[in-house]
């Protein structure tokens, strides 16, 4: 024989709130939007000592008495004479 479940509600203690939101992943700090910015990583193929070539420039490294030299250059001639004029000096 089946059973009747009652229709009479149960009164409850607390008046009916709405559910908490769920959390949002990464922490309860609010994010900043920051600007999309693509960067592209160039690889330096290595030219000769000090020089190196990414497709479209050449870059002179060199460290001389402790300073650092970093430039780029259009043309492989322009960042020869650079390179040795820098080397020169040491």
């Amino acid at each position: 024989m089946a059973t009747k479940k009652s229709t009479t509600k149960k009164t409850a203690s607390k008046p009916a709130s709405k559910p908490a939101p769920a959390p949002k992943k990464g922490g309860g700090k609010k994010a900043v939007a920051a600007p999309v910015v693509k960067a592209t990583v160039s690889t330096y193929v290595p030219v000769s000592h000090h020089i190196y070539y990414d497709g479209f420039s050449y870059r002179v490294r060199a460290s001389v008495n402790g300073t650092r030299y970093s430039q780029n250059f259009s043309s492989k001639k322009k960042a020869f004479e650079f390179r040795k004029s820098i080397l020169s000096n040491m």
